[in-house]
């Protein structure tokens, strides 16, 4: 029987193939439809994940676009939600050439330099991660029977987000104030929204990890991470 579901697949491969169009984030199981054949429980689960931590990713862009609204690029063309909406229509590797050839994590870096000129830090903060975390799906958007992803550059894409996650409540100007704004500011009322949102994400990153792991039963090399090192793991 293992070789007739082998040959459901690949039909049901060949048929998304043919009518798939770009996507930026795995489907939702309502549209999958015949590809749902070709996807094994571990392939649903990867894709329940991914739009979890994407669509965390969006609402932490338009919580700091709200808290930073000055720098937006585009604040005079569109509301901060549609702003948002147009990032995250474009596949992660299209739409910014400023940032085309540059690692996703040095895109997180320059957002939180207190170097960079660009008005708006939100922008290239959100690309980078986003890039960062596509890449830990190896930047499928589709998983099927024969599609494998690595239970490492999951992991490490978690702790990736935990850096960012300090950089971003701890960095400031020569002059003492955050780059970026999140939490909150002298004598403000502690909002920890903005890091709880980037706690799930990590969740969800470490879960799929473990998910992975043990499916494919290969082991995650785990380390003792330093935040304030500002080294981040490969993708």
């Amino acid at each position: 029987m293992n070789w007739i579901r082998l040959v459901i697949t690949l039909l049901c491969l060949t048929f998304v193939a043919g009518c798939a169009q770009q996507k930026v984030v795995a489907s939702d199981p309502g549209d999958a439809l015949i590809s749902r054949l070709a996807k094994s429980d571990i392939n649903e689960a990867i894709e329940i994940h991914q739009r979890a931590v994407i669509r965390d990713l969006q609402a932490l862009m338009i919580k700091l676009y709200y808290r930073n609204p000055y720098g937006r690029h585009d604040k005079n063309k569109r509301s901060i939600e549609d702003s948002v909406a147009l990032v995250f229509a474009r596949p992660s590797d299209q739409g910014f050439p400023q940032w085309q050839n540059m690692k996703p994590t040095d895109i997180v870096r320059i957002a939180l330099d207190e170097t960079y000129q660009g008005s708006d830090r939100v922008l290239p903060f959100i690309v980078g991660l986003r890039k960062m975390l596509m890449a830990s799906y190896d930047n499928h958007t589709e998983f099927y029977y024969l599609t494998t992803i690595d239970q490492q550059k999951l992991y490490n894409s978690a702790r990736n987000l935990e850096i960012a996650a300090w950089m971003l409540a701890e960095k400031r100007d020569i002059n003492g104030k955050l780059l970026i704004l999140s939490d909150s500011l002298d004598n403000e009322q502690r909002n920890l929204s903005y890091q709880r949102l980037i706690g799930r994400m990590i969740a969800t990153q470490d879960n799929l990890a473990d998910i992975v792991s043990h499916k494919t039963g290969h082991l995650i090399k785990t380390v003792v991470l330093n935040a304030a090192s500002l080294v981040f793991l490969p993708i």
